[in-house]
């Protein structure tokens, strides 16, 4: 739950009710039987106010924490007990009982349950047959113990509501990042788009317009193939092609090597293959006179995920094969 509710929430429940029950001992001390255990009772009081508030991560409490104060609380109960006065309701002397009823709804809401419902128990037992042992009527007995059951039932409750609302915000904010992943990825595309075809407008426009004019000439016929073939790496090679592998592509199949690049995965490659690949790949298509060369990136799932295979005909000896792994642990060249 957000620490703007659930924060304030754990703090009054853990110290300002808490202490508020100890000034109203301290005001009735004329009525114990003996001080010191109801000090030393109101002492581990503070010490356990203290350690069911202290901050912890997602409203949460260690389990060693929530131990520490059950039995803190049933040690607090046994010294005011020992001190309350007989044959007459204690009042305020009882100050313990609030106290205690309120470190166990703190214990509850920060999610610690089952602490807290063993320790409600036993305080209700033992203060139970406290005020029997000290005179004090079965329903005397049973109105300063049921109240404390109920906050605590109360408080289950409460921690419930904070669960449910706690995972419906972690839902909603994976939804949020899920729909921002989503807008940003089609802003990009949108992007990408844009600039693809104003960049295929820039290098293709000219040519068309020769084409329409009737005015190609040798060269511009070859730039129109050149151009194709860049196209077709575009659209078949997807993830291999790669501004710089597209510029000496189109220059090794100015030098009449045959070049295909074919991309077969459906996911990218990862960033470091994809590095490794590409450079692989612009050394081979930067040292080639002639012949072919073929780079395909293989389907998701496969040990090997890029090979390159660079062969020239008048150099039979030069041919060039490496395959690179998805993890990127091994290479696999060779030169035959």
């Amino acid at each position: 739950m957000n620490d703007a509710i659930s924060r304030p929430l754990i703090l009054a429940m853990g110290l300002a009710f808490p202490a508020a029950h100890i000034l109203l001992g301290i005001a009735n001390l004329h009525r114990v039987v003996a001080i010191w255990p109801t000090i030393a009772a109101m002492g581990i009081c503070l010490a356990l106010m203290v350690l069911t508030t202290w901050p912890a991560k997602d409203r949460g409490m260690p389990r060693r924490h929530a131990v520490l104060a059950v039995t803190g609380v049933l040690l607090m109960d046994l010294l005011v007990q020992i001190t309350l006065p007989t044959a007459v309701h204690p009042g305020y002397a009882a100050w313990h009982c609030g106290a205690i009823q309120m470190l166990m709804v703190t214990v509850a809401i920060r999610k610690q349950l089952e602490a807290a419902w063993v320790g409600i128990c036993l305080f209700a037992i033992i203060d139970l047959s406290g005020s029997m042992m000290h005179g004090l009527t079965l329903v005397d007995g049973l109105a300063m113990v049921l109240t404390p059951i109920l906050w605590v039932a109360i408080s289950h409750a409460v921690s419930k509501v904070f669960t449910r609302c706690d995972v419906q915000i972690r839902a909603n904010e994976a939804h949020e990042r899920a729909s921002a992943a989503r807008l940003a990825k089609e802003h990009a595309s949108w992007i990408s788009h844009n600039e693809w075809v104003t960049e295929l407008e820039r290098k293709a426009k000219p040519l068309l317009t020769k084409i329409a004019t009737d005015a190609m000439e040798d060269p511009d016929r070859t730039s129109c193939l050149l151009l194709q073939d860049e196209l077709r790496d575009q659209v078949r090679g997807r993830a291999l092609a790669t501004a710089t592998v597209l510029r000496s592509a189109r220059a090794a199949r100015a030098r009449g090597v045959v070049v295909e690049i074919c991309d077969d995965r459906e996911t990218d490659l990862p960033p470091a293959v994809l590095l490794e690949a590409a450079t692989q790949l612009i050394s081979v298509l930067d040292r080639a006179a002639g012949g072919f060369i073929t780079a395909r990136a293989l389907p998701a799932g496969n040990e090997v995920a890029v090979t390159i295979l660079a062969s020239d005909d008048s150099l039979p000896d030069q041919e060039f094969y490496v395959e690179i792994r998805e993890t990127l642990d091994l290479l696999y060249p060779s030169n035959r």
